[in-house]
């Protein structure tokens, strides 16, 4: 998982741990991959390494990855790609690299892959309907099983907390407190 330091990264990837599953989180630098450790991800790297993609195979074995998430796009997803198994899927949210993540339907198909938009108003066909997925989140959020990562600014410092996202330097969601 891409993003997993950012604001539904760290939703993601807890909410992936509840489900069982084992998650790798991949954020840029070492105090957002601190912060993916201590969400508990199975294997939390840097992906701003040349080499991030190449430790996550060391560490997986002959275990695949079976879905993707995401948020980053650039040269980064394009690596997530290529850690898919077969029969794998990626869900993009979003492209904070400024680039979206590139591959073609070829690759799709010769490595029976799916591929999912999972932003905006396209998430509103997905099992039951957007008020379905926001009633979960609601319900998770209320039980405690999932905690939003917020990294709060007062608002005098309005001026760094935007540069803190235009620097992609931001942990979870930025929120300004009067």
């Amino acid at each position: 998982m891409n993003a997993a330091a950012g604001g539904i990264g760290t939703l993601l990837v807890q909410a992936a741990l509840r489900t069982g599953a084992a998650v790798v989180g991949a954020a840029g630098g070492d105090i957002k991959v601190e912060r993916v450790r201590q969400l508990g991800a199975t294997v939390a790297v840097d992906y701003t390494a040349a080499d991030w993609s190449d430790s996550v195979r060391d560490v997986l074995g002959d275990r695949t990855v079976t879905v993707v998430f995401d948020g980053v796009g650039g040269a980064v997803g394009p690596a997530a790609f290529e850690l898919l198994g077969p029969a794998g899927r990626v869900v993009l949210f979003g492209w904070s690299s400024g680039e979206l993540t590139r591959f073609t339907s070829a690759e799709l198909f010769e490595r029976q892959l799916t591929a999912v938009v999972a932003l905006g108003a396209s998430i509103a066909g997905i099992s039951g309907g957007l008020r379905c997925l926001e009633q979960q989140a609601l319900t998770e959020l209320a039980a405690g099983r999932l905690v939003p990562t917020v990294q709060a600014f007062p608002l005098k410092d309005a001026a760094a907390a935007h540069t803190t996202l235009e620097n992609r330097a931001a942990i979870g969601k930025v929120v300004l407190v009067p």
